[in-house]
Order: structure tokens, then C-alpha cells, then sequence
């Protein structure tokens, strides 16, 4: 039996630095906006579970969209990548360094990481396993998982079987979903690819 599963980018934050793990933030004016479409859009779906990293933005996206209608569960294993010595920093400074170091991160696909960070290996491991969790919890019926925009590139990216250079194809803009098909095989499909709310499913 085929079963839908889809991923959302929370939505937008106010605050202008690199978040990470350790800096947090509640969603701006226009994140609860973009949460409060997405509820609009999704209420013809049935959802068994909203499933989401413990962040206050992801959370408070989630809980958004459910109403009350779904369980809202908190995953560790969908926390954002741990930025390491990088995060707090200016979003725009964050940016510089990460292009700087774009060649090295290249070259190193899943095992370069940040000073003091993670690896995306590592992020995708724990992303894995937080996936194989809900399937065992919930192996039928429709799931939401609401998550960072840095581990749901790398996770769609290994999902669909691309090496790990196409990740920057499954960018997420904050407040895009994105409308996956998992088959009986383990293998997946999308319907949809880093949409807002507005766009029609």
C-alpha cells in the first residue's frame, strides 16, 4: 500500500541571524500567515500524525496546522543541522562563509562539516531513523513532517536516490512543502516539489 508523506520547511522566522540547534525563534507575522494558509490548504487531508522537530518555529508551524485535528509528535531526529561555531551569526555573514566553503563542502558531500558542527551524514542518519520511527508507529495513512530546510534538502536528495551534489534541486524556501509517495518497495515519487500554500495540490 502506497502512502503520502509530506515534508514542510517551517515557516518564516523574524529573526536575522543562522539558527541552528542552539538559537531559536517563534514565526514572524508573515510565518503565521504562511502556517495558517497551509492549514487552510491541507484541511481536506486526513493526517494520522503531524510529526515535528522540537523547535519552537517548527512546532509552533505544526501545531498551526493541525487545529486539533491530528496528534502533533516531537522528533529530535528533525532537528535543523547543528551549525556549530556559525550559528548566531548575521544570516548574511552565515551565507559568506557557507559560500566560501561551498568548493570544500562539494568535494566532501556528506562529511564536511562546519567548525564544531555536524555533518549532513550524520543529519541524514538521524533523519533515517526519525523516518523508520514513524513508519513503525504509523505504517498507514497520511503523515505531515514539519522540519529545517538544510536536512530536508539532504533527506529528499538520498530519498530519490541522487548523488549527493543535486542537493541544491531540493532547496525549500521557509513555508514550502513538498508532497511525497512512498511505495511498498521503499521507494518514493513526488506530486509535488517545494510548493507554497497557494499553489493547488
Amino acid at each position: 500500500m502506497c502512502q503520502q508523506v509530506f515534508f514542510l520547511r517551517h515557516a518564516e522566522v523574524g529573526e536575522p541571524i543562522l539558527l541552528g540547534q542552539r538559537y531559536d525563534a517563534s514565526l514572524s507575522k508573515e510565518g503565521l500567515r504562511q502556517a495558517h494558509a497551509w492549514a487552510e490548504a491541507l484541511q481536506g487531508i486526513p493526517f494520522q500524525a503531524i510529526l515535528t522537530s522540537p523547535a519552537r518555529r517548527a512546532r509552533e508551524t505544526a501545531e498551526v496546522i493541525a487545529g486539533g485535528r491530528a496528534p502533533v509528535l516531537a522528533f529530535p531526529h528533525f532537528l535543523e543541522v547543528a551549525w556549530g561555531e556559525w550559528e548566531g551569526l548575521p544570516r548574511e555573514e552565515a551565507r559568506l562563509l557557507l559560500r566560501a566553503q561551498s568548493q570544500k563542502w562539494a568535494e566532501e558531500a556528506w562529511d564536511w562539516a562546519p567548525p564544531g558542527g555536524e555533518t549532513l551524514r550524520t543529519v541524514l542518519t538521524r533523519a533515517l531513523e526519525g523516518l523508520q520511527l514513524a513508519y513503525s508507529l504509523y505504517p498507514t495513512g497520511n503523515l505531515l513532517i514539519v522540519t529545517h530546510g538544510r536536512l530536508l534538502q539532504a533527506l529528499l536528495c538520498h530519498l530519490l536516490g541522487y548523488p549527493p551534489a543535486a542537493q541544491p534541486r531540493f532547496h525549500h524556501r521557509r513555508g514550502q512543502l513538498t508532497w511525497a509517495v512512498r511505495l511498498p518497495q521503499g521507494l518514493y515519487y513526488l506530486r509535488a516539489l517545494a510548493v507554497d500554500a497557494y499553489t493547488p495540490l
